[in-house]
């Protein structure tokens, strides 16, 4: 089977962990990105198109059109799923042209990679080429089979493709909130290679804390900033900020260091992303905020647990006792292996393929 995964940008690292699996179990796998990624990530087959969704104008210009639909900021589409549909006749405009602008350079690349050869296609996001789904609803009609994998904010604020929606096979997500957003969505972990991500000798004099963010507001980084840099004045310990660092940088940073934060504040997503999971990796005791639903999903976890009101109670409790910081990354460490590698997320989503009839 050939598989090509298609994605705005490479943000994560999974793809290439992703397509590495697929190549283990025998398939031919690749993934295309319309545009460079901003954090160093690898990259297989890049269109490099123009009108990069992360340009100041253009995150100016999608602001002024879902005020000018008089959606906030925060608001979310309504529905199970929720549709994404243009809020103004403007958007509408944008989109057609958009399509127009790049559709010489989509069909030219297409031709050169020989993408209508693949079987099965992830869009990543529930996004295609194109806006108006074109080449993909083409694609189903020589009987190729779909996979989506949503990613948050995809659901969150903009809603799912209606083409996208009819022509996909399996919907896949690793954000626990979306699932009672989009009946029949499939939760699978992120991937990671244990077995190159390990945990590295460290003896730090002040033990190091580690919190990465691209987004302050989303994680409460603040005050996460500010407990750390209380503790600085009474204990033998220091804050290693990474903030919007190309991702080998941020890997170098965190093997060095002894406590991981993800986030307090369980906006823009519950839980934990891809940093917590590298952090477990390394063998890091890795903090974060789990609600009650995350508890009762993966009830084995090995996170210490934080909010506003204990995080500086746990971090003391973990800069104090060395065997308890210990266990706790040696926990985390045993956890990631057998939920998150390669291997076992591979078995659970070629389980999805045959549920759904993709193999």
């Amino acid at each position: 089977m050939k598989i090509l995964y298609i994605s705005p940008q490479h943000i994560s690292g999974a793809l290439d962990i992703l397509c590495q699996g697929h190549r283990r179990k025998g398939n031919e796998a690749h993934y295309v990105t319309l545009f460079p990624s901003r954090f160093g990530f690898p990259e297989d087959l890049t269109l490099k198109l123009p009108l990069h969704p992360d340009k100041s104008w253009i995150i100016w210009g999608r602001n002024f059109l879902r005020k000018l639909s008089g959606a906030s900021p925060d608001s979310e589409p309504a529905g199970t799923p929720p549709f994404w549909r243009p809020g103004s006749f403007l958007e509408t405009r944008f989109f057609n042209y958009r399509d127009r602008f790049i559709q010489k350079r989509v069909y030219s690349f297409v031709e050169e990679h020989n993408i209508r050869d693949y079987d099965l296609f992830h869009l990543e996001q529930g996004m295609g080429f194109f806006r108006d789904s074109r080449l993909m609803l083409k694609l189903k009609s020589m009987g190729k089979k779909f996979a989506c994998f949503y990613h948050g904010n995809d659901i969150r604020n903009r809603g799912v493709i209606p083409a996208i929606h009819h022509i996909s096979d399996l919907n896949l997500t690793s954000e626990l909130d979306l699932i009672e957003k989009y009946p029949g969505m499939k939760y699978l972990f992120l991937p990671i290679d244990t077995k190159k991500v390990k945990p590295t000798p460290r003896q730090n004099e002040k033990l190091k804390i580690a919190h990465a963010t691209r987004s302050r507001s989303n994680k409460g980084s603040d005050f996460i900033i500010r407990t750390i840099k209380e503790l600085e004045s009474y204990y033998p310990v220091e804050l290693a900020l990474i903030e919007n660092l190309p991702h080998q940088e941020c890997m170098q940073i965190k093997a060095g260091c002894d406590i991981y934060i993800d986030q307090i504040a369980d906006r823009g997503g519950w839980g934990y992303g891809m940093s917590s999971v590298e952090s477990l990796s390394q063998g890091l005791a890795t903090c974060t905020y789990l609600n009650p639903q995350y508890l009762e999903f993966i009830p084995d976890h090995s996170f210490v647990n934080v909010n506003y009101d204990n995080l500086k109670v746990e971090l003391i409790k973990l800069i104090d006792d060395s065997d308890y910081r210990a266990a706790a990354a040696s926990r985390g460490r045993e956890w990631v292996v057998k939920t998150h590698d390669i291997i076992p997320v591979m078995e659970q989503l070629y389980s999805y393929y045959n549920e759904s009839g993709i193999i």
